[in-house]
């Protein structure tokens, strides 16, 4: 078993799909598997419009391997992100986790 590490993402590493709560991350050849939990830490400002503190959960996410170099996450079963003139609207609700 290898020892936890941590990775600096790109700039602008997230991206959320509208409406639906769903967050793509970068990170160039990540090596992760689907059902990994990734944990993120000191996040700047509010990647899509999402609060920094809803990213720095301390339980970290379940993760579903797109590629080599993307993987997505779900912000919770109540979270919501919608589209407005001026901006994004979020609400983030409890994590779900899948072991």
């Amino acid at each position: 078993t290898e020892p936890v590490t941590e990775n600096l993402l790109p700039g602008n590493p997230f991206s959320l799909t509208s409406g639906s709560g769903t967050v793509t991350v970068t990170e160039i050849n990540h090596g992760r598997s689907t059902s990994n939990t990734v944990r993120f830490r000191n996040v700047s400002g509010s990647p899509g419009g999402v609060s920094f503190s809803t990213f720095e959960n301390s339980s970290g996410f379940s993760i579903t391997v797109t590629g080599t170099d993307k993987y997505t996450f779900a912000l919770g079963t109540n979270a919501s992100v919608t589209e407005e003139s001026g901006g994004i609207t979020v609400t983030a609700g409890p994590v779900t986790l899948t072991p």
